[in-house]
């Protein structure tokens, strides 16, 4: 009987976080759609560690010796972390080979070394841009990294053209897959429900023009422009309904210590409210109007595909990412980078047209539910995969007959 290819996934997290978030829909997608040996090696336990377990075999990466850092002052944390982790995956690695290791972001940069010493092939999903990527890693380093891999998954268009120009990688080493997302199940009735509860909850009424954000909290995602852009409406005209709900980051944290100094600072205490994140997100979604992807740079954030799945128009920064690529001509608008005036006109423009802002949200829907599904892209991913594994092609084939089968 034939061998089974086995493919180990590497996720850097086991929080909610998109890139996870993407893995695990993917996986789900995979699973009784190939015969290969799925394997999950996840760096730390956390919130969705259970639902991997779900999907296929799923071990945890944890240092036994961590917890000996724990009294150890921050810089020294620092600097004997990596080593300390380094060590554990040499003992998690140890007699195993895979024909593929799946490498899911540039968070795992450092031990892509040695994880490429357990496999016959390496397949790296690049979920990051420029700002991001010589954070983790650093140009020079990057470059040598890069050699490992067999082949890239790029998210976005914007990481493809940044990976073959900036960072040399070659073009016929790159595949594009965009994220995806479910879709809400929920009936319009339903929807509406959510969206008067929602709203209760927050102590704002139904006729209130409701301005949302999602996602980790910091200065990559622009939760500083997203107050300043809260600011400026307040200060225009006709304004007075006007509220402001970012859904993410955690109670307590530094980030979420200065959002809400920012909001006494600018005078806008129960104009605009953070909610810490949250299993519920798409509830959140319903009592928003739009939404403002006030990022500095994002490859193709998943929450602007949550928020066009709800019918949500999209406001973005020229220049910042997948924002502009999903949006396009007719899912929203794209203000200048970093342009605070131009955002706030685009949010005041769609505020005052009903219409416009159907039509904007209809559309980003349909890009969604056409484009950024796992029914979609998860082939994409699956063709990336083979690509790596040939002359082994057989599970893509395999796939294609099934789908043509049940036509």
């Amino acid at each position: 009987m034939k061998r089974k290819q086995r493919i180990l996934f590497v996720s850097h997290a086991a929080s909610r976080n998109g890139a996870t978030l993407l893995l695990l829909h993917l996986l789900r997608w995979l699973r009784g759609r190939t015969d290969y040996q799925l394997e999950v090696l996840m760096n730390g336990s956390g919130e969705l560690v259970d639902e991997f377990r779900d999907v296929c075999k799923t071990r945890i990466w944890r240092s036994p010796a961590a917890f000996l850092l724990n009294g150890l002052p921050r810089r020294w944390r620092a600097a004997w972390q990596p080593f300390i982790d380094s060590q554990s995956l040499k003992w998690q690695m140890a007699g195993r080979h895979y024909d593929l290791v799946y490498v899911n972001t540039s968070a795992l940069s450092a031990y892509v070394p040695l994880l490429a010493e357990h496999a016959d092939s390496v397949l790296w999903h690049i979920h990051e841009l420029e700002y991001v990527l010589r954070l983790t890693m650093g140009e020079e380093r990057m470059k040598s990294l890069f050699q490992l891999a067999t082949r890239f998954i790029s998210v976005s268009q914007s990481v493809n053209d940044l990976l073959i120009q900036r960072f040399k990688v070659a073009a016929e080493k790159l595949d594009l897959v965009n994220g995806f997302v479910p879709l809400p199940k929920r009936t319009e009735e339903e929807a509406l429900s959510y969206r008067r509860r929602i709203r209760r909850q927050l102590g704002w009424s139904d006729d209130a023009f409701v301005v949302g954000g999602c996602g980790a909290l910091g200065w990559r995602k622009g939760t500083d422009i997203f107050l300043q852009v809260a600011r400026r409406l307040c200060q225009m005209k006709d304004n007075d309904c006007t509220r402001f709900l970012w859904v993410g980051g955690g109670a307590g944290e530094d980030e979420a210590l200065r959002f809400e100094h920012d909001i006494r600072a600018f005078g806008l205490i129960g104009r605009c409210q953070i909610i810490p994140a949250t299993t519920d997100v798409m509830d959140y979604y319903h009592a928003m109007d739009l939404f403002a992807l006030t990022s500095r740079e994002d490859p193709f954030p998943l929450v602007m595909l949550e928020a066009g799945a709800s019918n949500l128009p999209v406001v973005c920064f020229e220049g910042s990412g997948g924002g502009p690529e999903f949006v396009g001509t007719d899912a929203g608008l794209v203000a200048p980078y970093l342009d605070v005036e131009a955002f706030a006109a685009h949010v005041d423009l769609l505020r005052k047209s009903p219409k416009l802002r159907r039509e904007f949200g209809a559309a980003a829907a349909q890009r969604v539910q056409a484009q950024h599904v796992v029914e979609q892209q998860g082939p994409k991913v699956l063709a990336s995969i083979n690509r790596c594994l040939s002359p082994c092609p057989s599970a893509f084939a395999q796939f294609r007959e099934s789908s043509a089968s049940r036509c």
